[in-house]
Order: structure tokens, then sequence, then C-alpha cells
């Protein structure tokens, strides 16, 4: 014991205190970073239990007290709207007309794929509040010939608004999947197509995720978002 105070001493630490700070709202690694702007030592249990130690001078730790308490608070989420244009593309010149706010996507995608055509056949709508996953299930209004069935999708993908550098903040899409299943034969059999991407959407502009290809077709994704 005596050796451990002698340590403080010459460490400068013999006025110094320990504290534990359960965490219960914010992520305690960015916590830890925060109050590193303080001269303490904090260590982090991780795991369930989102508990801080936190060793600083007596004198300093009420200052860190209240940092916590102002910061470990409930953070407001915000409600999206994600928009999602499904176009297919064909080697067949269409004469569908195609909204306005498309016709730049569609002249960009003309410019970099071979495909003659271009056909928007369903426009998709996801709500959902940052910091949670969104899901939608349907049909595609999609003609496949002489093949029985329909076009069915899905989506999902966790929604959370990011400000990236202090720029102008984006819908972040993390572990966004949308699959389709689609009809190949006249017996009936399905194959699965999918786009699996992370990807930003920048408020108000439109942005083309991905395609999948589907013989002589190609399924593309153009979405756009709106949030607070």
């Amino acid at each position: 014991r005596a050796a451990e105070e002698k340590l403080r001493k010459e460490s400068g630490e013999d006025n110094w205190e320990t504290k534990i700070f359960p965490i219960k709202y914010v992520d305690p690694t960015e916590l830890t970073r925060v109050l590193s702007m303080f001269r303490s030592n904090v260590s982090y249990s991780g795991g369930a239990l989102r508990i801080l130690s936190v060793r600083a001078p007596k004198e300093i730790m009420p200052a860190i007290e209240d940092a916590i308490k102002r910061l470990d608070v409930p953070m407001p989420r915000k409600d999206a709207e994600l928009m999602i244009y499904v176009l297919v593309a064909s080697d067949q010149a269409s004469t569908a007309t195609l909204p306005a706010s498309l016709q730049p996507v569609v002249t960009q995608l003309r410019n970099v794929l071979s495909y003659k055509g271009y056909q928007l056949v369903d426009t998709l709508i996801a709500r959902g509040r940052e910091g949670t996953a969104t899901n939608l299930a349907g049909i595609l209004p999609v003609e496949l010939g002489n093949f029985p069935g329909n076009i069915t999708y899905s989506f999902r993908a966790g929604f959370r608004i990011v400000n990236p550098d202090g720029k102008d903040s984006l819908l972040r899409l993390e572990g966004m999947r949308f699959s389709l299943n689609v009809p190949f034969n006249v017996q009936g059999n399905t194959m699965n197509l999918n786009v699996n991407t992370d990807v930003d959407i920048p408020r108000g502009q439109q942005v083309v995720v991905g395609k999948a290809s589907y013989k002589d077709r190609a399924f593309i994704l153009v979405m756009n978002a709106k949030f607070d």
C-alpha cells in the first residue's frame, strides 16, 4: 500500500478518485472519446452492462459528471421517406412516358448501358424512423408473356440520417437488400435476383442504386429521399 501511495504521489494522482457511471442512451465508446478532453482515465466495460469507469482529479470529477449527465440523454429520432423507382431496361425501344424527374437519370443510363428502352414499372414508398429497419413486400406489375406467376419483391434496409464532415445530411441505407422472385419458364419455376448494398441518398437527389439482370432485361433501382 505504501508503494502504491508513493506511485500515486509521483504520478500526480494522489488527489484522484474513481467513479462508476451506467450509460443508458448514447454509445459509450463515443462518450469515452468526448471525456478524453478531460484529464482522466476512462474505461468502458463493454457488453450489455454499458458501464464507464472514470478516474480523475477530485476537482475535475464534478465537471465530468455534468458532461455525462448532459450527453447521456435520449436522442430524437427523425422520420424519413424513401422513394424507390423500379425501372425495366430492355433491348426493345419503349414509347412509355417517364416522369420528368427521372429523365436526367435515364439520359445518364443510356450513356453507360446498351439498353434501348426504359420503362418505369412501379414506384414504392418506404417510410421509417431513423435507427430502425424498414420492410416492404409486394408484386411488380410486369408482363411476363406466357410464364405463369408474378414477380414478387421484398425490400429491407436500416435507416440512418448522417451528416458526414459537416456537409449536407444524407439518408444512409444500411444493409439494403432488394430481392426479386421472377418466373423464368412455362413450368412456373422462379429465379431470385438481388441488389445488396449500403448506400447514401442525399436529400432530394436521384441516386441509381443498382441493377439486376434478367434474360434480355435489367431491373434498375433509382431512389431519392425526404427526411427531417
